[in-house]
């Protein structure tokens, strides 16, 4: 990225690493003795962690580095105990990144209570990262597996799974964090706007029949034309 002259302003070392990464070397729960593992692997995941943010460092020295969690349903608790361990072994935090999708991590509430917890304790700039609402409870027929989200009793009230629904919790996703104590939402990130259901888009893009479970909830129809609803939202301008 460097030599093609790409500017990287953050990276997140890591993605959602709440249980560690390269088990069970660097695993943080579930730890099993029958993997030779006898507690969490805090030393050796910090010491990863530190590895990445000074790669980082090294190739772009103004570039913030985040750290991003997840299961925000377990409660702020869970956020916090991993986020101490980290930093109290000398892993660098510029930014928290958080994932929020509401048929699993609570209401709207619960996300601006975290962002506002998190920003004050740490004083750190909250992102949240990833986040997704269905337009649709379909399924595209090109799809292989059936969407993750497929009922609307998992869906907050007041947000229909519909293509206005969508943008509609969007912006609220938006504006809860904007809202956080502090001013420490700083922004949301929505994932993946664009993963429809097209050959070569699934989760191995050398296996054409990987597929996705995620097409209800990108930002274009079926037909892969940009929802209207979100356009508007966004105040783009342009259907594709």
């Amino acid at each position: 990225l460097r030599d093609a002259g790409v500017d990287v302003a953050m990276v997140h070392v890591g993605n959602e690493i709440n249980p560690g990464m390269l088990w069970p070397h660097g695993q943080t729960w579930d730890v099993d003795p029958q993997d030779d593992v006898e507690g969490a692997q805090w030393e050796n995941l910090a010491r990863f962690l530190r590895a990445g943010a000074g790669a980082v460092a090294d190739v772009f020295p103004a570039a913030e580095v985040m750290l991003h969690l997840t299961n925000l349903q377990d409660g702020i608790e869970g956020l916090t105990w991993w986020l101490d361990e980290a930093v109290s072994r000398g892993v660098p935090l510029d930014v928290i990144g958080l994932s929020y999708y509401p048929y699993w991590h609570g209401t709207l509430a619960d996300l601006q209570e975290a962002i506002s917890t998190l920003g004050a304790r740490y004083e750190r700039d909250v992102i949240v990262v990833e986040t997704a609402y269905p337009f649709t409870l379909e399924d595209d027929p090109r799809a292989p597996f059936p969407n993750i989200v497929d009922a609307e009793t998992v869906l907050p009230e007041g947000y229909p799974p519909t293509p206005g629904g969508q943008a509609a919790f969007f912006r609220a996703v938006q504006d809860v964090t904007a809202a956080a104590e502090g001013g420490r939402g700083r922004g949301v990130v929505y994932w993946e706007p664009a993963w429809t259901a097209v050959e070569g888009a699934g989760w191995d893009p050398e296996d054409p029949s990987s597929g996705n479970a995620w097409e209800n909830q990108a930002m274009f129809d079926f037909s892969g034309a940009a929802l209207p609803e979100v356009l508007a939202e966004l105040g783009a301008t342009h259907e594709r």
